[in-house]
C-alpha cells in the first residue's frame, strides 16, 4: 500500500468535516478550507461541498490577537462563534460553531467523514485515538470514517491523516504512530502577553500546519490519491519532509501494518 485514494463518497456528495480546535492552527485551517469549498464547488458545479462543524470553549484574548485570526472587535467572544459567522457572512457558507468542547460521543460524529484536530493538548488527542480504537464500536460511526491531526510546539510540527478506525488496508492515524501521546502531560498555561504567546509558538508555524493539512484535503479531492499522508515541519531548518504511505516508514514509527 503506497497510495491512498480519495474515498467514493467524497466525489458525489456533501463532505461533512469536525474541526476541533479554533486557535492558532485552527483558525487559519478554517480559512483554507473556505477557499477549497468555494473552489471545489464552482468545479463541481456545486455537487460537492464542504459542510463544516467547528468546536471550541475558549473566548479570544488579548495575547491571540495577531498570532491567530481574530482582531480587537472579537474580544471576549468564543473563538468558534467569531470565526463561523464570519466565514459564513463573507464566504457564503453555511458552517456551525459548537461553542464548547469536542467530545467523539457527539451526535454529529454520525454523519462525519472527516475530523480534523487542530489542539495543543496531547491528553484530548489522545482520548480521541483511544474512543476510536476501543470504543466507537458501541457508537454509530462511519467505518471510513478519517481523522486529520495537527499538532506542534514552537518551530516544529508534524501532520497525520489516518483512518480513525480499524478497517482493511488501514492508513494509520496519528494515536496509532504515536501511542505515547497518552503518556505526555499537557501544562495548562495561559499566555499573559504576544511575548509570552510568541515564545511558546513562533509566528508563521500555525499556518504552515494549516496548509500541509488542507493541501492534503486539496490533492484528494482535484487528483484523487496521495503517496504521503503527512508531514513533518520545522520552521528554524526550514524543512517540509513528508509522511510517506509506506510500511517500512509505519514500522520505524513502531507500527505495524495490519494483515
Amino acid at each position: 500500500m503506497n497510495t491512498f485514494y480519495t474515498p467514493e463518497s467524497w466525489l458525489e456528495n456533501e463532505i461533512n468535516i469536525i474541526v476541533v480546535g479554533a486557535g492558532g492552527t485552527g483558525s487559519a485551517l478554517l480559512t483554507e478550507l473556505s477557499q477549497i469549498n468555494y473552489m471545489i464547488s464552482a468545479i463541481t458545479e456545486q455537487q460537492v461541498s464542504l459542510n463544516v462543524e467547528v468546536y471550541d470553549a475558549d473566548i479570544v484574548t488579548q495575547s491571540n490577537i495577531g498570532r491567530q485570526a481574530f482582531h480587537v472587535s472579537d474580544l471576549g467572544m468564543n473563538k468558534a462563534d467569531v470565526l463561523v459567522s464570519r466565514l459564513n457572512m463573507y464566504a457564503g457558507t453555511n458552517w456551525t460553531s459548537i461553542p464548547h468542547n469536542f467530545i467523539p460521543t457527539d451526535a454529529s460524529v454520525a454523519r462525519t467523514d472527516l475530523i480534523i484536530t487542530c489542539v495543543d493538548k496531547a491528553k484530548v488527542r489522545a482520548d480521541i485515538g483511544r474512543f476510536f480504537k476501543e470504543d466507537a464500536s458501541s457508537f454509530c460511526v462511519r467505518k471510513n470514517l478519517l481523522w486529520l491531526d495537527t499538532g506542534n510546539d514552537s518551530s516544529t510540527s508534524q501532520v497525520v491523516l489516518g483512518h480513525a478506525l480499524d478497517v482493511e488496508n488501514k492508513l494509520p492515524n496519528v494515536f496509532d504512530l504515536y501511542p505515547q501521546l497518552e503518556s505526555i502531560e499537557d501544562i495548562d498555561e495561559d499566555s499573559c502577553s504576544h511575548v509570552d504567546a510568541l515564545r511558546k509558538q513562533s509566528y508563521g508555524i500555525n499556518k504552515k500546519t494549516a496548509l500541509e493539512a488542507t493541501g492534503l484535503i486539496w490533492k484528494l479531492l482535484r487528483e484523487g490519491s496521495i503517496s504521503h499522508h503527512g508531514s513533518f515541519i520545522d520552521l528554524n531548518c526550514a524543512t517540509v519532509k513528508p509522511l510517506k504511505i509506506d510500511p517500512i516508514n509505519w514500522a520505524i514509527l513502531g507500527y505495524k501494518e495490519q494483515a
